[in-house]
């Protein structure tokens, strides 16, 4: 259940560079949320989203590629935070893949 919670947090603190990875324009996403350009640039840079407009934002632009690039950024904190980890070949070795 706590990496749940991590994982959230790492989203929300993760919004602004999938925002900018997104190529989508802070004004649209403003006007999308029903908020002031300014609130919302403030919320990008504070990293203080609700769940309500994580999801929203995510409707917006999520795709494969920034799933893909969220993933990499959680696999970045677990290696930062210390969590064993294993190499690839003994994972499929453990896995029972070739």
């Amino acid at each position: 259940m706590r990496e749940i919670v991590q994982n959230y947090m790492i989203l929300c603190k993760s919004m602004e560079s999938l925002i900018k990875a997104s190529g989508y324009k802070n004004v649209y996403l403003a006007e999308k949320l029903g908020m002031p350009p300014t609130n919302f640039s403030a919320k990008k840079k504070r990293a203080n989203w609700t769940p309500d407009e994580v999801d929203q934002i995510l409707a917006i632009i999520d795709n494969e590629e920034l799933e893909d690039y969220f993933m990499v950024q959680l696999m970045e904190e677990d290696i930062e935070a210390n969590e064993p980890t294993i190499p690839a070949e003994e994972f499929n070795r453990r896995m029972g893949w070739s």
